[in-house]
């Protein structure tokens, strides 16, 4: 055929199909490729919403084909992105378009069916896959259009594989390769399957910080173990140098793994978030996150298109360090996060839901230098300066968290709680805790199934008196004994889901007039009493 002739008559337009995935905020849209020849100018077209990313990805698939013998013939080449006007960015598409082209070019006919598999993957110019963010969403949009399994880099292939186990029903076949040639080869059945050790890249990382190096007092450790049982939000106050952030940071170590759902919804927040997923995270351990208190509110709360640190905390711990620090206006958009356990972001085009359910633990001084009540060191603070650096966390907001523990200082000399250190036996302490957390969460989960929830954070109110394991007469004894009258409907509410907690953790399935008792001193006005403010009721 001479060269007249085959720009007059230039290859069919079959169309080679190739799907991919596109995150769209919080949801992940299924997309196709189709590829094929038409008359005109030489060159290469990619049709639809793109991005510059996007439109560059087209030059990548090309020098990437030429890289393993495939050349594009001088002739106009269409590459069409469908849905059209589903907007598209990220360059995770450079696979996909390098296969359909490959399928288009290629005169003999594919071993495995494209289309029935999702390609995800970024391109170098030498033809090497790299690894891309959203790759768990594109997993679970591939598993719930019934595809057979996903072709991503190697580096994502571990973090999706996790999927597996989580998702029983619907077992996804996950592909890991290196470079394209390999894609290629297995797509036209010149190489077997890839075989990646997935365990590897679960157990690379850095352990995370646990109480083995940290002496609790009794108070401390009680309230982590209860915090950590419940779920519950925890407010630490107290001089520098007493133990606050060292708990708050040691608290995910002592919290039970991450439920199936859990973790599904913290894997797709992080890998939106990152090429490369935390090796504790893979293992189902509850993230911990500490933003700056510098922190934008799109930064914590998230956007539209983006979780924030709420979302990335999901099941885990979020610690707010210098809580007062924070603008007000980033602490009183907590109030609904802290309430329905999710973020709604509401926006012209986009309508969002984060899940957010997770341990908030807070933690100030008690003045604005820190040394106001310490015996150590003398607090030149004024009196409004003071109640200045107080009034700058809500009455609503302290009213939502759980538990208020006011933090004192050590007397034990700090020679001696080195040496006490070095004799405990490694992991002893943290694997105690742990137990002891796990304990009372099993014994909550096989009460609390019955009235609709798992954690004793999440108890209705029409369901204490039931949980309590007390008559309703014996019910009302003790909380009127301990609880004053001038008390929130919603403190009262939080106390004795506390209260329902430490009954769990101390083994006893009645509550009884100790855990109230307890349970009220970790309430914001009894903790500022005990601190020695005078303060009316948050009512």
């Amino acid at each position: 055929m001479t060269e007249a002739k085959a720009r007059l008559d230039p290859r069919p337009t079959a169309i080679t199909l190739v799907n991919t995935a596109v995150c769209d905020a919080a949801a992940t849209n299924l997309m196709r490729i189709e590829s094929g020849f038409t008359r005109g100018f030489a060159g290469m077209q990619l049709l639809g919403n793109t991005s510059e990313v996007c439109r560059s990805g087209k030059e990548r698939a090309r020098v990437a084909l030429e890289g393993v013998g495939i050349a594009i013939p001088p002739q106009r080449v269409v590459v069409n992105l469908t849905p059209a006007d589903l907007k598209t960015d990220g360059s995770h598409l450079d696979l996909p378009v390098a296969v359909s082209l490959a399928l288009l070019l290629s005169e003999s006919s594919p071993k495995e069916q494209p289309d029935r598999w999702l390609f995800a993957a970024e391109l170098g110019l030498a033809g090497e896959l790299r690894a891309v963010k959203g790759a768990i969403s594109f997993a679970i949009a591939a598993m719930a259009h019934g595809l057979r399994g996903i072709v991503v880099a190697a580096e994502n292939a571990a973090e999706i594989a996790v999927l597996n186990g989580l998702t029983p029903s619907s077992e996804l076949e996950v592909m890991g390769f290196r470079d394209l040639k390999s894609v290629l080869a297995w797509v036209f059945g010149r190489s077997d399957r890839p075989r990646i050790e997935m365990s590897a890249h679960r157990q690379e990382g850095p352990q995370p910080a646990n109480f083995d190096d940290m002496i609790l007092d009794p108070k401390m450790e009680l309230a982590a173990i209860t915090a950590s049982a419940g779920m519950h939000s925890l407010l630490l106050r107290g001089v520098p140098g007493t133990g606050k952030s060292m708990m708050a940071t040691r608290l995910a170590s002592i919290l039970p793994d991450l439920e199936a759902s859990q973790l599904i919804e913290t894997l797709r927040a992080h890998s939106i978030m990152s090429e490369r997923l935390p090796p504790s995270l893979l293992a189902g351990r509850p993230p911990y996150r500490a933003p700056h208190h510098q922190a934008s509110a799109a930064s914590l709360i998230g956007t539209a298109d983006r979780p924030g640190e709420l979302a990335l905390a999901h099941g885990g711990v979020l610690f707010l360090d210098e809580f007062p620090e924070f603008r007000r206006d980033l602490l009183e958009a907590l109030r609904e996060p802290l309430e329905l356990r999710e973020v709604r972001i509401a926006r012209s085009k986009h309508r969002v839901i984060w899940q957010t359910s997770v341990v908030l633990v807070a933690a100030c001084n008690n003045c604005p230098c820190g040394w106001f009540g310490s015996s150590r060191r003398e607090c030149f603070c004024s009196q409004a300066k003071i109640a200045a650096y107080r009034h700058r966390i809500s009455g609503p907001i302290l009213d939502r968290i759980d538990m208020h523990l006011n933090v004192t200082e050590s007397r034990t000399n700090s020679a001696d709680l080195l040496v006490g250190l070095s004799a405990r036996p490694q992991g002893a302490v943290t694997a105690s805790m742990k137990a002891r957390v796990q304990r009372a969460r099993q014994q909550a989960n096989a009460r609390n199934e019955a009235f609709g929830c798992v954690v004793n954070r999440d108890l209705p109110a029409t369901m204490i008196v039931a949980a309590s394991g007390l008559t309703s007469t014996a019910f009302a004894a003790t909380v009127n004994e301990v609880i004053p009258r001038s008390a929130s409907n919603r403190s009262v509410l939080r106390c004795l889901r506390v209260a329902r907690t430490l009954a769990d953790v101390h083994g006893r399935e009645t509550m009884c007039l100790w855990d109230v008792a307890q349970a009220w001193q970790w309430q914001a006005e009894e903790a500022a009493h005990e601190r020695g403010e005078m303060v009316r009721s948050l009512d």
